[in-house]
C-alpha cells in the first residue's frame, strides 16, 4: 500500500495512525518531499475524476482559473506535479484500489 500526503496534515497523520494501529504495512510518500510520478497521477485521475483534487484548499485557490479548469478536466495534470497539495490527501493506493480521504468506516468497509 502506497499512502500520499504531506507529514504536518492532520487528516493524513489520523490515517497513518489508523493504519498502524491496525498493523497495516504501508508506504507513505511525502508529496513535498518527493512528489508524485505523472503516471500515479493518471492512474488516481483515471479511477477518481477531479474528486483527486482538492478544489477547498489555498493551493488550489491561488491557481489560475486555467489551471484548475485542466485539472478538473484532466487535460493537463501538469499543475498538481508542480503542486502536489492540490491533491486530496490521503491519495492511497492499495492493490488495485485507488481513494483518497480518510473516514474510519470506509477505510474498514475496504478491508482496512
Amino acid at each position: 500500500m502506497k499512502l500520499y500526503g504531506i507529514p504536518n496534515c492532520d487528516t493524513v497523520a489520523k490515517a497513518r495512525k489508523y493504519l498502524t494501529e491496525k498493523g497495516q504495512d504501508f508506504e507513505f510518500i511525502d508529496f513535498r518531499a518527493e512528489g508524485i510520478s505523472s503516471e500515479a497521477l493518471q492512474r488516481a485521475f483515471d479511477a477518481l475524476g477531479a474528486a483527486v483534487f482538492n478544489t477547498r484548499s489555498p493551493s488550489w485557490r491561488n491557481l489560475s482559473p486555467d489551471a484548475q479548469q485542466a485539472l478538473k478536466s484532466g487535460s493537463d495534470l501538469s499543475p498538481a506535479l508542480e503542486l502536489p497539495t492540490v491533491i486530496k490527501r490521503p491519495l492511497v493506493f492499495h492493490n488495485d484500489d485507488i481513494f483518497n480521504g480518510f473516514k474510519a468506516d470506509d477505510w474498514q468497509a475496504r478491508g482496512l
